[in-house]
C-alpha cells in the first residue's frame, strides 16, 4: 500500500487546506493518506474548523513554535518512519523546508506543490525556495499553467508536472436559488454579489466595498469568511453607509448554498494562486468577476467571466454591472469546471506520482 504524508503549515479554513482534505477524502483504496500540520494542536484546530473532526485519525499536529525550529524536522522524520510513509507531499515554503530536512538520507519520494508564485517576489523566499528545489529528489508540481510559467521564470527550474486544483463537481453543482437564500436567511428580491475567503488584505474586500457604494441600492453584498480585517471592513462599510446592504455570514458551513444563492461571484484579490472558491462558484453555474492575476485566467470561463485589474473599484463596479445585464449559460459554466478541475482527476494525477 502507498502511504502519503501531506505536509502543510496549518489547518485553518482555506483553499489549500480544503484541497489537502480532498486528497484524503478521495484517496483510492490502495492509498493511505495522512496530514501533518506543522502548527497548532488537534484541539485548537478542530475547535476553529469542526470539519476536521471527521479526519481526526489521519491528522497529526506538531505544534511548532514560531520561527525556525529544527526539532520539528526531527518530529516529522520520526513520523515518516513510524507511519511507514512512502511519499511525502509538501505544500508551500515552510513545509518544503521541514520536509527536505526530515528526508535527508531517506529514499522516500518527495512531491512538492507550489500553489502560487507571488510570495516569490520576496527575495529571501525566492532564494530559499530555489535552493531547496535544487535537489533531484523533489518532484515539483505547479497547480496551473500560469503558475508553472512563473515558477520557471522566478526559480530557473521548470515544473515537472502541472496538476490543476480540483473540487468535487458532484457536490458543487447548479441548484435552486430561492431555496439557497432561504437556507442562509438572505433576501429573495435583491441582486446578491458574493465574496468568499479569509478577510485579509490580499483578498481585496475593501475594493469590493468601494465598488458597491457606486452600484444601485438593490445590489447587496454577501461575504462568507472571517479574518483579521473583519473589524476594519465593517468600519469602512459604516463610513460608506453600506451596513444595510452587506450580509456578513462569517465562517459558512454551507458554501454550496452560498454559491447557489448569489447572482455573481466576485474575487477582487490583490494576490492569488488558483483559488478553489472560483472553481466552486462556477461549478454552481455562477458568472464571475475577478482580478486578472495568478492562475485565475486559467480557470475563468471565457464567456461567463470578466477579469479586471486589482485595486480599481470603478472598473470592478462596471464589470459587475456588465455581467449582471447579460444572460449567463449556467450549464455551460458548470460543464467547463467539470472538464478542467474535478477533484477525482486531480487526486488520480497525484496518486500516479506517489510510490
Amino acid at each position: 500500500m502507498v502511504r502519503t504524508l501531506q505536509v502543510v503549515q496549518h489547518l485553518r479554513p482555506g483553499g489549500l487546506e480544503k484541497l489537502v482534505l480532498n486528497l484524503v477524502r478521495f484517496a483510492s483504496s490502495n492509498h493511505r493518506v495522512y496530514v501533518a500540520s506543522l502548527e497548532e494542536t488537534t484541539t485548537s484546530a478542530i475547535s476553529a474548523w469542526p470539519e476536521l473532526a471527521a479526519f481526526r485519525n489521519q491528522l497529526i499536529f506538531l505544534n511548532k513554535p514560531s520561527g525556525i525550529h529544527l526539532h520539528t524536522a526531527y518530529q516529522l522524520r520520526r513520523l515518516v518512519n513510524k507511519l511507514k510513509i512512502t511519499t511525502v507531499h509538501s505544500h508551500h515554503l515552510g513545509p518544503l523546508l521541514y520536509s527536505r530536512l526530515a528526508l535527508v538520507g531517506l529514499s522516500t519520494t518527495h512531491i512538492h506543490t507550489e500553489h502560487d508564485s507571488w510570495h516569490l517576489e520576496e527575495p529571501k523566499q525566492q532564494t530559499l525556495t530555489r535552493w531547496l528545489l535544487k535537489s533531484k529528489h523533489v518532484e515539483l508540481v505547479a497547480d496551473a499553467p500560469t503558475i508553472a510559467k512563473d515558477l520557471h521564470q522566478r526559480l530557473g527550474r521548470p515544473a515537472d508536472h502541472i496538476i490543476n486544483n480540483g473540487i468535487d463537481c458532484h457536490f458543487y453543482c447548479i441548484g435552486d436559488q430561492a431555496d439557497a437564500r432561504h437556507d442562509l436567511a438572505l433576501p429573495q428580491k435583491q441582486i446578491l454579489l458574493g465574496c468568499a475567503g479569509r478577510l485579509v488584505s490580499e483578498k481585496g474586500i475593501d475594493t469590493m466595498l468601494l465598488a458597491l457604494s457606486s452600484l444601485p441600492e438593490h445590489y447587496h453584498l454577501v461575504i462568507a469568511g472571517d479574518g483579521e480585517q473583519l473589524s476594519s471592513l465593517k468600519q469602512l462599510a459604516c463610513r460608506l453607509q453600506l451596513e444595510h446592504r452587506i450580509h456578513w455570514l462569517g465562517y459558512c458551513k454551507n458554501m454550496r448554498s452560498f454559491y447557489r444563492a448569489i447572482d455573481v461571484f466576485c474575487m477582487p484579490s490583490r494576490h492569488e494562486g488558483l483559488p478553489l472558491a472560483l472553481l466552486e462558484a462556477q461549478a454552481c453555474g455562477k458568472p464571475i468577476v475577478a482580478s486578472n492575476i495568478g492562475a485565475i485566467p486559467d480557470v475563468a470561463h471565457p464567456e461567463n467571466s470578466v477579469l479586471i485589474s486589482p485595486n480599481d473599484p470603478v472598473q470592478l463596479a462596471n464589470a459587475l454591472d456588465h455581467v449582471l445585464t447579460h444572460k449567463v449559460n449556467e450549464t455551460k459554466t458548470a460543464h467547463f469546471i467539470q472538464h478542467v478541475a474535478d477533484v477525482r482527476t486531480m487526486t488520480a494525477a497525484y496518486e500516479a506520482l506517489a510510490k
